[in-house]
């Protein structure tokens, strides 16, 4: 049996896995059975054009995992001190599981799409508490397209997503334990983020004023220069290195530079024909953007939910602005800013400005969906 055939029996299989675990209860969601299908399809297809290669398109960090799996863990063990830089939370699973003779990278591949059904699930169950019903052009919004790229890849981007979403979503202090837990010990200053976002909120709407975009706007500027100082701290206690001070802070590239991140389009400042930082031209990586036209729409529309209504700003809306700047402040000091680190931002963006979005269409209608408050 031909390396393609037995990996296509092997995909093919988890699919029907997960399609049975959709098909469970009494009405099945056809979006989650669609979510499926074309992750077969994109897995096997990735497979067919790059075969063993496949660890090394998009993104190198997929070498990095096969390494995690195939040598470190058989050959060092488990060491708690690689807990969060090796990753454990998600690869000693991958690990385990592919001792059954799974493909390893598979396996990760078939989490990834786990992350996303249940991202998916946990966005709609949020829509719903606020009585607002799934529409189909919500659904590029909460599961879209890079989501669904990232799926197929052999990462963590999709669960740290579900992560995100976790914790802005539910007002559990349990789940959000756990999800903010589970965000650290794959990506720390993701988890610092997300508890400094949800910090940052409850001071914002303990200390109630007139003037709400000009407090989001200081709110705003404290997050991204803390951001900036927290990097330097990490890397003093993570690697040792003599405490400095955070380069070229308060620029007219930074400020450009964070719109560009914002909207996923981190590489038009990667201009260094000497560092071969992004594979693709500029105009490859433009054009991608009409399939991947979340990473623009998306971030568009979350801004004109924060500052359209300030009057209507929500605890879940600023507790994942804040969280975004204040980790531009720490991925500005460093040369791995990508697009793919801000899809747990991205996740939770989409949920928030669709339900921003149909709060104020219901009020319209003069329906009565529940009251989008700033205490939720």
């Amino acid at each position: 049996m031909s390396e393609l055939a037995s990996y296509s029996i092997q995909a093919t299989i988890l699919a029907v896995i997960a399609l049975i675990a959709v098909s469970r209860s009494k009405k099945t969601d056809l979006y989650q059975v669609v979510l499926i299908s074309i992750w077969l399809v994109g897995v096997i297809a990735i497979y067919a054009r790059y075969g063993e290669g496949q660890v090394l398109f998009y993104s190198n960090d997929q070498l990095f995992h096969k390494q995690v799996i195939e040598v470190y863990l058989p050959v060092e063990g488990f060491r708690l001190s690689a807990f969060i830089p090796l990753r454990y939370l998600l690869l000693v699973p991958v690990y385990l599981g592919s001792l059954t003779g799974i493909n390893a990278l598979l396996l990760n591949k078939f989490v990834q799409l786990l992350a996303l059904i249940f991202l998916y699930r946990r966005s709609k169950q949020f829509l719903i508490s606020k009585r607002l019903n799934i529409r189909f052009w919500h659904l590029p919004l909460i599961t879209g397209p890079i989501l669904i790229f990232m799926s197929m890849l052999s990462l963590r981007d999709v669960i740290l997503a579900f992560f995100a979403i976790g914790f802005i979503t539910t007002q559990n202090v349990t789940l959000k334990t756990i999800n903010v837990l589970g965000a650290f010990l794959l990506r720390p200053h993701l988890g610092a983020a997300l508890l400094f976002g949800y910090l940052i909120s409850e001071i914002f709407f303990n200390h109630q004023s007139r003037l709400p975009v000009a407090r989001t706007a200081l709110a705003s500027l404290i997050s991204y220069s803390l951001g900036t100082i927290s990097y330097w701290f990490g890397a003093v206690i993570q690697q040792g290195v003599s405490l400095t001070s955070p380069n070229s802070v308060f620029t007219q590239f930074k400020f450009s530079q964070l719109a560009a991140n914002l909207l996923g389009l981190q590489f038009l400042g990667l201009n260094d024909p000497d560092q071969a930082l992004v594979a693709s031209t500029t105009t490859s990586l433009l054009l991608s953007r009409l399939i991947i036209f979340d990473t623009i729409l998306i971030p568009i529309l979350f801004l004109a939910a924060m500052f359209r209504h300030p009057d209507y700003l929500t605890k879940q809306k600023m507790l994942t602005f804040q969280a975004f700047l204040f980790f531009y402040g720490v991925v500005s000091q460093t040369t791995w800013n990508s697009t793919r680190q801000n899809i747990p931002f991205l996740a939770c963006m989409g949920v928030l400005a669709v339900a921003d979005i149909e709060y104020f269409r219901n009020l319209k209608r003069n329906r009565q969906p529940q009251l989008l408050s700033t205490s939720n």
